[in-house]
Protein backbone atom coordinates (compact mmCIF):
# COMPACT_ATOMS: atom_id res chain seq x y z
CA UNK A 1 0.00 0.00 0.00
CA UNK A 2 1.00 3.56 -0.59
CA UNK A 3 0.92 6.26 1.98
CA UNK A 4 -2.04 7.89 0.23
CA UNK A 5 -4.19 4.69 0.43
CA UNK A 6 -3.37 4.28 4.06
CA UNK A 7 -4.59 7.74 4.73
CA UNK A 8 -8.04 7.10 3.25
CA UNK A 9 -8.67 3.52 4.41
CA UNK A 10 -7.48 3.58 8.05
CA UNK A 11 -7.54 6.06 10.84
CA UNK A 12 -4.98 6.49 13.61
CA UNK A 13 -6.23 3.43 15.45
CA UNK A 14 -6.07 1.27 12.33
CA UNK A 15 -9.99 1.12 11.79
CA UNK A 16 -11.79 1.74 8.48
CA UNK A 17 -12.89 5.36 8.16
CA UNK A 18 -14.66 7.30 5.31
CA UNK A 19 -15.65 4.42 2.99
CA UNK A 20 -17.96 2.47 5.40
CA UNK A 21 -19.97 5.67 6.04
CA UNK A 22 -20.93 5.98 2.35
CA UNK A 23 -22.23 2.39 2.15
CA UNK A 24 -24.46 2.83 5.18
CA UNK A 25 -26.15 5.92 3.65
CA UNK A 26 -26.80 4.08 0.40
CA UNK A 27 -28.36 1.18 2.22
CA UNK A 28 -30.65 3.54 4.07
CA UNK A 29 -31.73 5.16 0.82
CA UNK A 30 -32.40 1.77 -0.76
CA UNK A 31 -34.45 0.71 2.24
CA UNK A 32 -36.53 3.88 2.12
CA UNK A 33 -37.11 3.47 -1.65
CA UNK A 34 -38.14 -0.14 -1.13
CA UNK A 35 -40.61 0.82 1.57
CA UNK A 36 -42.09 3.56 -0.63
CA UNK A 37 -42.28 1.22 -3.62
CA UNK A 38 -43.90 -1.48 -1.51
CA UNK A 39 -46.42 1.03 -0.16
CA UNK A 40 -47.20 2.25 -3.68
CA UNK A 41 -47.69 -1.31 -4.91
CA UNK A 42 -49.96 -2.11 -1.97
CA UNK A 43 -51.93 1.10 -2.61
CA UNK A 44 -52.32 0.34 -6.31
CA UNK A 45 -53.38 -3.22 -5.58
CA UNK A 46 -55.91 -1.96 -3.05
CA UNK A 47 -57.30 0.60 -5.53
CA UNK A 48 -57.46 -2.01 -8.30
CA UNK A 49 -59.31 -4.39 -6.03
CA UNK A 50 -61.73 -1.63 -5.05
CA UNK A 51 -62.35 -0.70 -8.69
CA UNK A 52 -62.97 -4.33 -9.58
CA UNK A 53 -65.36 -4.58 -6.69
CA UNK A 54 -67.11 -1.37 -7.79
CA UNK A 55 -67.25 -2.65 -11.36
CA UNK A 56 -68.79 -5.93 -10.21
CA UNK A 57 -71.32 -4.07 -8.09
CA UNK A 58 -72.09 -1.76 -11.02
CA UNK A 59 -72.61 -4.76 -13.28
CA UNK A 60 -75.02 -6.30 -10.78
CA UNK A 61 -76.82 -2.96 -10.44
CA UNK A 62 -77.13 -2.62 -14.23
CA UNK A 63 -78.46 -6.16 -14.53
CA UNK A 64 -81.03 -5.44 -11.83
CA UNK A 65 -82.05 -2.23 -13.59
CA UNK A 66 -82.33 -4.06 -16.87
CA UNK A 67 -84.42 -6.83 -15.29
CA UNK A 68 -86.70 -4.25 -13.66
CA UNK A 69 -87.09 -2.36 -16.92
CA UNK A 70 -87.79 -5.60 -18.80
CA UNK A 71 -90.44 -6.56 -16.27
CA UNK A 72 -91.98 -3.10 -16.51
CA UNK A 73 -91.97 -3.29 -20.32
CA UNK A 74 -93.82 -6.61 -20.17
CA UNK A 75 -96.34 -5.08 -17.76
CA UNK A 76 -96.77 -2.12 -20.12
CA UNK A 77 -97.34 -4.54 -22.98
CA UNK A 78 -100.12 -6.27 -21.00
CA UNK A 79 -101.62 -2.89 -20.11
CA UNK A 80 -101.69 -1.85 -23.78
CA UNK A 81 -103.35 -5.18 -24.64
CA UNK A 82 -106.11 -4.51 -22.11
CA UNK A 83 -106.86 -1.17 -23.77
CA UNK A 84 -107.78 -2.77 -27.10
CA UNK A 85 -111.41 -2.39 -28.05
CA UNK A 86 -113.68 -1.69 -31.02
CA UNK A 87 -112.03 1.58 -32.02
CA UNK A 88 -109.78 0.80 -35.01
CA UNK A 89 -107.84 4.09 -34.81
CA UNK A 90 -107.03 3.56 -31.13
CA UNK A 91 -106.07 -0.08 -31.77
CA UNK A 92 -103.65 1.03 -34.47
CA UNK A 93 -101.97 3.47 -32.07
CA UNK A 94 -101.74 0.79 -29.40
CA UNK A 95 -100.09 -1.57 -31.89
CA UNK A 96 -97.48 1.08 -32.66
CA UNK A 97 -96.62 1.47 -28.97
CA UNK A 98 -96.46 -2.29 -28.54
CA UNK A 99 -93.98 -2.47 -31.41
CA UNK A 100 -91.79 0.04 -29.54
CA UNK A 101 -91.91 -2.24 -26.50
CA UNK A 102 -90.96 -5.21 -28.66
CA UNK A 103 -88.01 -3.28 -30.08
CA UNK A 104 -86.84 -2.22 -26.60
CA UNK A 105 -87.00 -5.79 -25.31
CA UNK A 106 -84.69 -6.80 -28.14
CA UNK A 107 -81.98 -4.33 -27.01
CA UNK A 108 -79.05 -5.95 -25.15
CA UNK A 109 -78.41 -3.16 -22.66
CA UNK A 110 -75.02 -3.71 -20.99
CA UNK A 111 -73.84 -0.25 -19.91
CA UNK A 112 -75.16 2.73 -18.01
CA UNK A 113 -75.68 4.82 -21.16
CA UNK A 114 -77.90 2.22 -22.81
CA UNK A 115 -79.74 1.66 -19.53
CA UNK A 116 -80.38 5.41 -19.36
CA UNK A 117 -81.84 5.35 -22.88
CA UNK A 118 -83.86 2.31 -21.84
CA UNK A 119 -85.27 4.15 -18.81
CA UNK A 120 -86.08 7.25 -20.87
CA UNK A 121 -88.12 5.18 -23.37
CA UNK A 122 -89.93 3.35 -20.56
CA UNK A 123 -90.80 6.71 -18.95
CA UNK A 124 -92.15 7.91 -22.30
CA UNK A 125 -94.21 4.73 -22.67
CA UNK A 126 -95.66 5.23 -19.20
CA UNK A 127 -96.80 8.72 -20.18
CA UNK A 128 -98.32 7.42 -23.41
CA UNK A 129 -100.10 4.65 -21.49
CA UNK A 130 -101.59 7.16 -19.06
CA UNK A 131 -102.84 9.36 -21.92
CA UNK A 132 -104.34 6.33 -23.68
CA UNK A 133 -106.03 5.19 -20.47
CA UNK A 134 -107.64 8.62 -20.23
CA UNK A 135 -108.68 8.49 -23.91
CA UNK A 136 -110.06 4.96 -23.63
CA UNK A 137 -111.91 5.85 -20.44
CA UNK A 138 -113.36 8.88 -22.22
CA UNK A 139 -114.38 6.70 -25.17
CA UNK A 140 -115.91 4.13 -22.82
CA UNK A 141 -117.88 6.84 -21.06
CA UNK A 142 -119.02 8.15 -24.46
CA UNK A 143 -119.99 4.62 -25.48
CA UNK A 144 -121.93 4.15 -22.26
CA UNK A 145 -123.76 7.41 -22.92
CA UNK A 146 -124.45 6.37 -26.50
CA UNK A 147 -125.70 2.96 -25.36
CA UNK A 148 -127.93 4.61 -22.80
CA UNK A 149 -129.20 7.01 -25.46
CA UNK A 150 -129.67 4.15 -27.93
CA UNK A 151 -131.56 2.17 -25.29
CA UNK A 152 -133.71 5.20 -24.59
CA UNK A 153 -134.33 5.67 -28.32
CA UNK A 154 -135.11 1.96 -28.71
CA UNK A 155 -137.45 2.07 -25.74
CA UNK A 156 -139.20 5.09 -27.19
CA UNK A 157 -139.31 3.44 -30.60
CA UNK A 158 -140.79 0.27 -29.12
CA UNK A 159 -143.24 2.34 -27.12
CA UNK A 160 -144.23 4.24 -30.25
CA UNK A 161 -144.41 0.95 -32.15
CA UNK A 162 -146.70 -0.52 -29.50
CA UNK A 163 -148.84 2.61 -29.54
CA UNK A 164 -148.93 2.45 -33.33
CA UNK A 165 -149.92 -1.23 -33.14
CA UNK A 166 -152.66 -0.38 -30.67
CA UNK A 167 -153.81 2.43 -32.94
CA UNK A 168 -153.77 0.05 -35.91
CA UNK A 169 -155.83 -2.45 -33.95
CA UNK A 170 -158.23 0.29 -32.91
CA UNK A 171 -158.33 1.54 -36.50
CA UNK A 172 -158.97 -1.96 -37.81
CA UNK A 173 -161.65 -2.44 -35.20
CA UNK A 174 -163.21 0.88 -36.08
CA UNK A 175 -162.84 0.14 -39.77
CA UNK A 176 -164.47 -3.23 -39.22
CA UNK A 177 -167.27 -1.55 -37.35
CA UNK A 178 -167.62 1.06 -40.10
CA UNK A 179 -167.62 -1.67 -42.73
CA UNK A 180 -170.22 -3.58 -40.76
CA UNK A 181 -172.22 -0.43 -40.32
CA UNK A 182 -171.87 0.29 -44.05
CA UNK A 183 -173.30 -3.09 -45.04
CA UNK A 184 -176.70 -2.80 -46.66
CA UNK A 185 -179.45 -5.29 -45.91
CA UNK A 186 -182.43 -6.33 -47.97
CA UNK A 187 -185.46 -5.98 -45.71
CA UNK A 188 -189.02 -7.28 -46.11
CA UNK A 189 -188.10 -9.64 -48.94
CA UNK A 190 -191.07 -11.07 -50.84
CA UNK A 191 -190.61 -13.67 -53.61
CA UNK A 192 -193.65 -14.45 -55.77
CA UNK A 193 -194.35 -16.49 -58.94
CA UNK A 194 -196.35 -14.30 -61.37
CA UNK A 195 -197.58 -14.15 -64.93
CA UNK A 196 -196.71 -11.49 -67.46
CA UNK A 197 -199.46 -9.22 -66.09
CA UNK A 198 -197.96 -9.32 -62.61
CA UNK A 199 -200.64 -11.52 -61.14
CA UNK A 200 -199.52 -14.02 -58.53
CA UNK A 201 -199.98 -17.57 -59.80
CA UNK A 202 -200.31 -20.71 -57.75
CA UNK A 203 -200.49 -23.04 -60.72
CA UNK A 204 -197.21 -24.12 -62.22
CA UNK A 205 -198.40 -23.90 -65.82
CA UNK A 206 -199.31 -20.22 -65.46
CA UNK A 207 -196.01 -19.09 -63.89
CA UNK A 208 -194.07 -16.91 -66.36
CA UNK A 209 -191.85 -14.86 -64.03
CA UNK A 210 -190.47 -14.81 -60.55
CA UNK A 211 -190.65 -11.43 -58.86
CA UNK A 212 -188.53 -10.61 -55.82
CA UNK A 213 -189.17 -7.29 -54.09
CA UNK A 214 -187.44 -5.89 -51.01
CA UNK A 215 -186.42 -2.73 -49.23
CA UNK A 216 -182.81 -1.65 -49.40
CA UNK A 217 -182.48 -0.14 -45.94
CA UNK A 218 -181.41 3.37 -45.01
CA UNK A 219 -177.69 3.69 -44.19
CA UNK A 220 -175.88 7.00 -43.87
CA UNK A 221 -172.39 5.50 -43.94
CA UNK A 222 -172.93 3.11 -46.86
CA UNK A 223 -171.31 3.84 -50.21
CA UNK A 224 -173.41 6.11 -52.40
CA UNK A 225 -173.95 5.83 -56.13
CA UNK A 226 -174.56 2.94 -58.55
CA UNK A 227 -174.83 -0.44 -56.80
CA UNK A 228 -175.20 -3.87 -58.42
CA UNK A 229 -177.61 -6.33 -56.81
CA UNK A 230 -177.39 -9.99 -57.94
CA UNK A 231 -180.11 -12.59 -57.42
CA UNK A 232 -179.67 -16.35 -57.35
CA UNK A 233 -182.73 -18.60 -57.61
CA UNK A 234 -182.15 -22.24 -56.70
CA UNK A 235 -184.81 -24.69 -57.94
CA UNK A 236 -186.05 -27.64 -55.86
CA UNK A 237 -183.07 -29.65 -57.21
CA UNK A 238 -180.70 -27.03 -55.71
CA UNK A 239 -179.56 -25.90 -59.13
CA UNK A 240 -179.25 -22.20 -59.87
CA UNK A 241 -181.66 -21.06 -62.55
CA UNK A 242 -179.80 -19.11 -65.28
CA UNK A 243 -180.44 -17.95 -68.81
CA UNK A 244 -176.94 -18.89 -69.96
CA UNK A 245 -173.63 -19.85 -68.41
CA UNK A 246 -172.05 -16.43 -68.95
CA UNK A 247 -173.79 -14.41 -66.23
CA UNK A 248 -171.39 -14.45 -63.27
CA UNK A 249 -170.24 -12.22 -60.41
CA UNK A 250 -167.40 -12.42 -57.91
CA UNK A 251 -168.19 -13.83 -54.48
CA UNK A 252 -165.30 -14.29 -52.05
CA UNK A 253 -162.85 -14.32 -54.94
CA UNK A 254 -164.77 -16.91 -56.96
CA UNK A 255 -166.93 -16.33 -60.02
CA UNK A 256 -170.45 -17.72 -59.51
CA UNK A 257 -173.53 -17.64 -61.77
CA UNK A 258 -176.54 -15.45 -61.07
CA UNK A 259 -180.17 -15.62 -62.23
CA UNK A 260 -180.81 -11.87 -62.58
CA UNK A 261 -179.09 -8.57 -61.78
CA UNK A 262 -180.24 -4.99 -61.29
CA UNK A 263 -178.24 -1.83 -60.88
CA UNK A 264 -179.74 0.79 -58.59
CA UNK A 265 -178.75 4.34 -57.63
CA UNK A 266 -178.36 4.33 -53.88
CA UNK A 267 -178.10 7.62 -51.99
CA UNK A 268 -178.29 6.40 -48.40
CA UNK A 269 -182.07 6.54 -48.11
CA UNK A 270 -184.46 3.57 -48.01
CA UNK A 271 -185.02 2.24 -51.52
CA UNK A 272 -187.69 -0.15 -52.81
CA UNK A 273 -186.28 -2.61 -55.35
CA UNK A 274 -187.82 -5.40 -57.43
CA UNK A 275 -185.92 -7.89 -59.58
CA UNK A 276 -187.60 -10.17 -62.16
CA UNK A 277 -186.56 -13.49 -63.63
CA UNK A 278 -188.36 -14.80 -66.74
CA UNK A 279 -188.97 -18.51 -66.52
CA UNK A 280 -189.53 -21.26 -69.11
CA UNK A 281 -192.17 -23.98 -68.72
CA UNK A 282 -189.58 -26.72 -68.23
CA UNK A 283 -187.85 -24.75 -65.39
CA UNK A 284 -190.92 -24.62 -63.15
CA UNK A 285 -191.51 -27.80 -61.17
CA UNK A 286 -193.23 -28.48 -57.85
CA UNK A 287 -191.18 -27.81 -54.71
CA UNK A 288 -189.43 -25.05 -52.79
CA UNK A 289 -187.42 -22.32 -54.48
CA UNK A 290 -184.69 -20.45 -52.58
CA UNK A 291 -183.68 -16.87 -53.36
CA UNK A 292 -180.37 -15.32 -52.30
CA UNK A 293 -179.61 -11.62 -52.81
CA UNK A 294 -176.04 -10.25 -53.09
CA UNK A 295 -174.77 -6.69 -53.18
CA UNK A 296 -171.43 -6.73 -55.03
CA UNK A 297 -170.41 -10.08 -53.54
CA UNK A 298 -171.87 -9.71 -50.03
CA UNK A 299 -175.10 -11.49 -49.17
CA UNK A 300 -177.78 -9.03 -48.10
CA UNK A 301 -180.80 -11.30 -47.71
CA UNK A 302 -182.51 -14.60 -48.45
CA UNK A 303 -186.07 -15.97 -48.77
CA UNK A 304 -188.03 -18.78 -50.37
CA UNK A 305 -191.40 -19.79 -51.82
CA UNK A 306 -193.06 -23.05 -52.78
CA UNK A 307 -195.14 -24.32 -55.71
CA UNK A 308 -197.39 -27.36 -55.82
Amino acid sequence: MTDQQSEFDFDVKGQPAAKPKKRTGLNILLAIFFVILTGAIIYLLTELSSERKDAAEMKVTLELQKDNLTRELNELNLSFNKLRGDNDVMNQRLDQEKQKIHDLLAIKASNAKKIQIYEKEVTSLRSVLKSYIIQVDSLNQANLRLRAENKDVKDRFNEAKNINKELEDVNKNLQGKVEMAAVLKALSIVAEPIDNNGTIQKKIKKVQKIRVCFNLGENAVAKKGPRQIYMQISNPSQRIMVKSGTETFSREGTLVPYSAMREVEYEGSSLEVCIFYETTPEEIVPGTYYIDLYLEGAQIGTTSFSLK
